[in-house]
């Protein structure tokens, strides 16, 4: 008797146990994977894709492309991640330099830039008119906390690292420095007009001039904070480092 009943509730076990099983597998929807790259709107929707990619058509308005499907406007567009990097915002309009690309990310700090492009106007050389002139220039910015992009400059990054005592020593010996090379520059700018204008007056045979001393030691003073600033790492940057570097630890 005791077998029958203990047969009879194993059974009624094993059944529960196999609906249950057939009624989670039917409702059971795996969860939707998200792309790798992605776009974050201005109203704070955030679109995933396998493939983000920015279009500028020839007489036709700049777009994102999302998997080759979706269409967005870059002005509705605040941050967006692709193949080419993280990017963010840091002007109004629907350009591609209207955003910036990240080169260092940090647990609180990171730095960004974009490139603009400079026009010089038409030249006179001595064989006639030189044409227009263009050069790229990097504008670099940096973010806190995720913040809107500032001009990676001393005055904001004095600011903005103002709780962190290393750092500040850093922006300071960056503005000694910076104060210094302008001194430097002045004297050496100077010291070269006198030479020059020493040259000219001393010279007494028209085909030849008298080069002053002075003309070299002003251009090696022009030269030598340009040098020095070759080979020193911007002490702006090891603040930001210093600074992420301590949030770490």
């Amino acid at each position: 008797m005791n077998k029958t009943i203990f047969a009879l509730f194993a059974c009624l076990l094993l059944s529960f146990g196999l609906q249950a099983q057939e009624y989670s597998q039917e409702n059971y929807q795996p969860q939707r994977q998200k792309g790798r790259h992605f776009l974050q709107l201005r109203n704070g929707q955030v679109v995933y894709g396998n493939r983000v990619q920015y279009k500028s058509p020839l007489f036709k308005q700049d777009f994102f492309l999302v998997d080759d499907t979706l269409k967005y406007s870059p002005e509705l567009v605040d941050v967006y991640q692709n193949s080419d990097g993280y990017f963010a915002r840091v002007a109004a309009g629907n350009r591609f330099d209207s955003f910036a690309k990240r080169i260092m990310e940090g647990p609180r700090v990171s730095k960004f830039y974009t490139t603009t492009i400079d026009y010089a106007a038409m030249g006179y050389h001595p064989y006639g008119y030189g044409m227009p002139r263009s050069s790229r220039r990097r504008i670099y910015f940096f973010s806190k906390d995720n913040g809107p992009l500032m001009t990676f400059n001393q005055q904001n990054l004095e600011q903005a690292l103002a709780d962190n005592a290393s750092s500040m020593v850093l922006i300071q010996r960056h503005k000694r420095e910076k104060t210094i090379s302008t001194v430097v520059g002045i004297a050496g700018a100077g010291l070269l007009t006198y030479g020059l204008l020493s040259s000219s007056q001393s010279s007494t045979n028209p085909n030849s001039v008298n080069v002053s001393p002075a003309v070299y030691a002003g251009a090696g003073l022009i030269v030598v904070p340009l040098v020095i600033q070759l080979f020193r790492k911007d002490k702006l940057t090891q603040a930001v480092d210093v600074y992420n570097y301590q949030v770490k630890q």
